[in-house]
């Protein structure tokens, strides 16, 4: 029994010796990780500072461009608002023109039409009066029974006043 007890002994040490050496590798390897994280947090802290500027540099950015949205944005507003009262205006200022012109139009026919229907009356009964004094007869009136494509004068101004109510511009 004493070889099986000195047998335990050997193998209990050797696993103890086993154990102590895998903790010193544990121990090592962690030293190594932990020196490697410390250089890793060294050189992340010194990358911080001018990370943080380019972070408060794109925040100014981006501050600057949603300001310059916010202008342009209202500089649209605006211009569409003047192109509006523009239109607005053009359109009032033809539909005041027109009216005017269209006023000028129908007053001049107003005041000059009546006088050239009387000049043209007296033109005409004195073409009829030097043709009837020399010829010795006066021309003939228009019957019911003649062609309807032979009008008189009086027709042609009786047409011509019907037409009246059409713009002539």
């Amino acid at each position: 029994m004493e070889t099986l007890l000195i047998i335990a002994v050997v193998l209990i040490t050797l696993a103890v010796i086993t154990q102590a050496g895998v903790l010193i590798a544990m121990y090592l390897m962690s030293r190594r990780v932990a020196d490697k994280a410390e250089k890793l947090m060294n050189d992340s802290q010194r990358l911080m500072a001018p990370l943080e500027a380019v972070t408060n540099n794109l925040k100014s950015v981006a501050n600057d461009l949603a300001e310059a949205g916010q202008i342009a944005r209202a500089q649209a507003i605006h211009v569409r608002e003047t192109v509006t009262d523009l239109e607005g205006n053009v359109r009032e200022t033809v539909a005041e023109t027109r009216a005017r012109i269209l006023n000028t139009v129908e007053e001049a026919r107003s005041v000059i039409m009546p006088q050239v229907r009387q000049y043209s009356a007296m033109a005409q009964a004195l073409a009829a009066g030097v043709r009837t004094f020399f010829s010795g007869r006066p021309e003939r009136e228009m019957t019911e029974e003649e062609p309807a494509g032979q009008e008189t004068s009086e027709a042609k101004i009786i047409t011509l006043e019907e037409r009246r109510d059409i713009p002539a511009a």
